[in-house]
Formats: C-alpha cells, sequence, structure tokens
C-alpha cells in the first residue's frame, strides 16, 4: 500500500529467491564444498499500514493560520505525520471504513469544500474532498457506514449513498425538528439511529429507510451530541444534564442517568469498546 511496504515485498521476494535458489543448487550437488554461506537477509522495516502494522490513528486539525489537514500515526504514538492529507475545508468527522478514510469538511475556510464528505485510501492517496456534496452547508454534524452505504446527518434529514459515492439520496430519512436536529449517528446491521436535539430524542429505522420510529427513545436532555451502540444497548450524551443515557437495542430499558459526568460543562461524545467485556 505504501513505500514501505513495497520495500519490504520486494526484500521478501528476494530473499525467497534466493532460498528458492539455493535449496536447488544443494538438491543438484551445485554448491561446492568450500562455498561460503549467503549473507542472512536484513530484517524488513515494519510496514505502515492499519492492515500489516496492526493499525493506524487519525485526527483532523485546522491550525490558527488556517491549515486544514488529517494527520496520522502509528498505534504507539510513532510515525506521526500531520499533513498525512491536506487541502480540506476545516475537517471535522474522520471515519476508517472498508479501506477507505472519509471526513467532513465543515466550513469554507480554506479552500471552498465545506458541506462536503471527503475520502482517500489508507495509505493516503485518490485524496477526494468532494467525494460527496452533502446539503448541510456547514458540513454533516455526523458519518457513519455500513457494509453497503455511508450515511450523513444534515440538519433536517439523513442522507445516504453507495460507499462508492453514487446513488446520493439527501433526504433518506427526514427528522421534522431541523435546524437542531440529527447531531448524531449510529449504524449496525439491522438498523441506523439518530439523535433529534430539539425534540429529545432517538430515532431507529431500518436500513432501507422502511420503519421509521422518531421517537423509538424518549427523554433525552438537549442536545444528545454522542451516539453509540454495541451488541446489546445503545448509549447516548445528554449534554445540558451532564450524563450519558442508555438503553437495550430494542428501546427498552432506557435510563437517562446511567452515568453521571461531575461538573460536565462540554460534554459531547461517547464511544463503546464492543470486547468480550461488553
Amino acid at each position: 500500500m505504501t513505500s514501505h511496504n513495497n520495500g519490504a515485498r520486494l526484500r521478501a521476494g528476494l530473499a525467497a529467491v534466493a532460498a528458492a535458489t539455493a535449496l536447488l543448487a544443494t538438491a543438484w550437488g551445485a554448491a561446492p564444498a568450500d562455498a561460503a554461506p549467503a549473507p542472512a537477509p536484513a530484517p524488513a522495516p515494519a510496514p505502515h499500514s492499519g492492515a500489516d502494522a496492526g493499525g493506524d490513528l487519525y485526527w483532523s486539525n485546522t491550525t490558527a493560520s488556517g491549515n486544514s489537514m488529517i494527520g496520522r500515526a502509528r498505534l504507539d504514538g510513532t510515525d506521526v505525520n500531520q499533513n498525512f492529507i491536506t487541502g480540506g475545508s476545516v475537517p471535522g468527522v474522520v471515519l476508517v471504513f472498508g479501506g477507505y478514510l472519509y471526513w467532513t469538511n465543515i466550513a469554507p475556510f480554506q479552500n471552498g469544500a465545506a458541506g462536503t464528505i471527503g475520502r482517500a485510501r489508507l495509505n493516503g492517496t485518490d485524496v477526494n474532498q468532494d467525494f460527496i456534496q452533502t446539503a448541510q452547508p456547514d458540513g454533516p454534524d455526523d458519518v457513519v457506514a455500513d457494509s453497503g452505504h455511508i450515511y450523513w446527518a444534515n440538519d433536517f434529514n439523513i442522507g445516504r449513498a453507495n460507499l462508492d459515492g453514487t446513488d446520493v439520496n439527501q433526504n433518506f430519512i427526514a427528522v421534522p425538528d431541523g435546524p437542531s436536529g440529527v447531531s448524531a449517528l449510529a449504524v449496525n446491521a439491522r438498523y441506523i439511529y439518530w439523535t433529534d436535539e430539539t425534540a429529545g430524542t432517538i430515532g431507529r429505522a431500518r436500513l432501507d429507510g422502511t420503519q421509521v420510529n422518531q421517537q423509538f427513545i424518549t427523554g433525552a436532555a438537549f442536545p444528545q451530541t454522542g451516539l453509540a451502540i454495541d451488541s446489546r444497548y445503545i448509549y447516548w450524551v445528554n449534554n445540558t444534564a451532564g450524563t450519558i443515557g442508555r438503553a437495550r437495542l430494542d428501546g427498552t430499558e432506557v435510563n437517562q442517568q446511567f452515568i453521571t459526568v461531575p461538573d460536565a460543562d462540554i460534554l459531547l461524545g461517547v464511544a463503546v469498546d464492543p470486547g468480550p467485556h461488553d
């Protein structure tokens, strides 16, 4: 994927050819008895890719001087590249899915790409700052993806497109309370979930856009800026209440005070590790 990988593969291929040649020479008795042993190949450097190196960390950043970029580093904090992808317009949400990196461009600060979703390969190639033009001029508040589609949060609705950027539908699911409407999304193999900031609700629908329930969970505090799911529960942020809510994925056992965050002033995000301790 990267020049590091290509070099590693080349060295590994040359080593394999050398080993095969030596094996054939020994089998045919072609190697002289006093031949000097071949030097051991130098160890290849560790490749830098999400698939080969065990994962990478990505982040969005805009400097005080107006330069927008996405950074990348190894998960151990080494090999930091602050300018891994450049040219965006205040990139916001960053999503890794299916071999690609997606991000939102949330303001016309640098190159006029605001309101778009950008995409690039995980090695930083094939950068497209205008991969999807959304219906949110200030950029979508959230972006999620499943095995077939990418979804984004416009103020009044949820947009959807194929993973290759085709078949864009800006009004895939309408949400009645814009512009303080959809602010967070979550998706699993069956449903898409969203927050409605004004109504204090969490909605749910099937992935084909049917069975829309705008009040799947009610009673949340404005604004619900974070949403996460695991195999059994859905979690959300009640910003002004300073709590994290939780319910079962079927909408039962709703607990708006599942976790109380003391002295919370700006409570924005929530994430869940769906590990064996889930």
